[in-house]
């Protein structure tokens, strides 16, 4: 997995922060359903589009993607401390 460093010289790109991820993420399938709970409807396909456009063509989606970045982010976080404390 490609560490991003976490202080960048200038804002990372939508596809960065996804690829920073890792090879194996649902962030379009999980950027698809925050879309739905907010009334919106696309397909996996535009969703894709924006993350290589970096955002420019729907902002709607980019924060999608970004929350749900965000959140994944937030849960490999929890995970890592759940296995050091059980660890310890």
């Amino acid at each position: 997995m490609e560490q991003l460093p976490n202080n960048f010289s200038q804002t990372p790109t939508l596809h960065g922060l996804v690829k920073s991820l890792g090879h194996k993420t649902d962030i379009v399938a999980a950027a698809q359903k925050i879309l739905a709970e907010r009334g919106h409807e696309y397909a996996r396909s535009t969703i894709y589009s924006t993350i290589q456009r970096n955002g420019t063509n729907n902002p709607t989606i980019e924060m999608a993607v970004l929350d749900a970045v965000e959140a994944e982010k937030k849960q490999r976080t929890e995970l890592t401390a759940r296995r050091q404390a059980l660890s310890a």
